[in-house]
């Protein structure tokens, strides 16, 4: 069997698949980090999938490296939060080596998709999509900082989107490997590694580079320069190397973020200066960088809202939001006058209808028949003669105007008609003709034209 003592680097390839590591069965290999490899495995029995993270095996002799390993898996058992990986078993290798089991997680890390194909195959990450990100980042850190842990390593590398079908990515929080227990006694928290500083220089807080004693402070720093890297695609402080990037962590003011991208909202410029405060009390709290992040993206909504409104279509992103700005599609007081006439003639539909079932229950007016002036027929017979005779109505009744109620004849209109009707003629008694020779019948009304 081969001590720990004589282990190389490549034996880490000599893992393959098929090889069992405690229950899990490996499949392959997914990446490798500063403290380990990481393999895909899947369990033999049940089937459930997870990721295990071998310690690498120069790391394996150096008993800080091991406990810093250990402490990793100890954390984050401890915080126990739902957008931090999940670590569930631990053990070592038959050659002295420490692994642990964690949950598999399909996705990219943000460091991945802020990478260049990323941006090309999918277009930039929206400020709105940033800031939901990072939202739950401030919540994940909230959750360690309440145990007494500090991450001391937040970087895009270290933030992982899991995918979600029909749904946008959940946040994971990685890597507590350089996690400092705050409330602990072990040299290990107070120690750097072999004479470096703890930490990624890109996202190193002042007092982290100097190597000062750290708290929550720290990860909100670091906060800071991952907001900006997102929302601009460069360093806050961009350097050839690390030590003139830390010189400048340490000395200088950091960029404005709106100065690299102008649709960073003023709020969320201002928010970056302070999280990026060289004096850590200055810093605000995780609560208050949430609030802010929130008022900025309703901000950047309203704002896409209305490109939207204007354009018909969302842009990918608020940078992309190009255009005149006049309105294309038809204004708010269009519509509404359009309402108000589509309001105003469905009114007089339904007095229509009101009006038509009205005279469906009175009957047509005299002269109408289904709504239409019918003329009126001469009589066929001499009046009926009574004692007292008087004069009969107008024979020819003038037709109601079409959406009159009732069914009383109108007299005949004062204005001269195109073919004036003759008077009617005043019936005569019921004699008979003087002359025997020329019996003609009473006269008959004039049939109208």
């Amino acid at each position: 069997m081969t001590t720990s003592t004589e282990l190389t680097a490549e034996d880490d390839d000599a893992i393959g698949p098929g090889r069992l590591i405690g229950e899990y069965r490996v499949e392959g290999k997914l990446g490798q980090g500063g403290m380990g490899t990481v393999f895909s495995a899947i369990h033999p029995v049940i089937a459930k999938q997870a990721a295990i993270k071998v310690l690498h095996p120069q790391l394996s002799v150096d008993r800080e490296a091991v406990e810093r390993f250990v402490q990793e898996a100890r954390a984050v058992n401890q915080i126990g939060h739902p957008n931090i990986v999940d670590i569930f078993a631990f053990g070592t290798l038959p050659d002295g080596r420490s692994y642990f089991v964690m949950e598999w997680l399909r996705g990219q890390s943000l460091r991945e998709r802020m990478s260049t194909s990323a941006i090309a195959a999918h277009g930039p990450i929206a400020i709105g999509e940033a800031l939901l990100m990072l939202e739950t980042v401030t919540v994940a850190l909230e959750a360690a900082h309440d145990k007494g842990i500090v991450h001391r390593d937040l970087k895009p590398d270290n933030v992982f989107l899991v995918e979600v079908k029909g749904d946008r990515p959940t946040v994971k929080l990685l890597d507590f490997g350089i996690a400092k227990l705050t409330g602990a006694d072990s040299a290990l928290s107070q120690r750097t590694q072999t004479g470096n500083m703890m930490g990624t220089p890109a996202y190193m807080s002042p007092e982290q580079a100097r190597g000062y004693a750290v708290d929550h402070h720290t990860d909100i720093y670091a906060l800071g320069a991952v907001m900006f890297e997102i929302l601009t695609g460069e360093h806050v402080f961009p350097a050839d190397n690390s030590a003139d990037m830390i010189a400048k962590h340490l000395y200088e003011p950091p960029r404005s973020a709106r100065a690299q991208n102008p649709a960073v909202p003023v709020v969320l410029d201002a928010l970056i200066t302070k999280l990026l405060a060289k004096e850590a009390a200055e810093r605000p709290t995780l609560a208050e960088a949430r609030a802010t992040m929130r008022l900025a993206r309703q901000q950047v909504d309203a704002t896409a809202f209305a490109v939207t409104s204007t354009y018909g279509t969302t842009p990918t992103s608020p940078q992309t939001a190009q255009g005149p700005t006049s309105t294309a599609f038809p204004s708010t007081s269009w519509r509404r006058s359009k309402l108000l006439v589509v309001g105003g003639l469905g009114a007089l539909g339904a007095l229509g209808l009101g009006v038509a079932i009205y005279l469906g229950l009175q009957g047509p007016p005299a002269g109408m028949v289904e709504g239409l002036p019918m003329p009126s027929l001469p009589p066929t017979a001499a009046p009926t003669p009574t004692p007292d005779p008087k004069p009969t109505p107008d024979p020819t009744p003038t037709p109601a105007a079409v959406g009159e109620l009732g069914s009383a004849t109108l007299p005949t209109p004062t204005s001269t008609p195109p073919t004036p009707t003759p008077p009617p003629t005043k019936p005569a008694k019921p004699t008979k003709p003087t002359n025997p020779t020329n019996p003609t019948k009473p006269t008959k009304p004039t049939k109208p034209t």
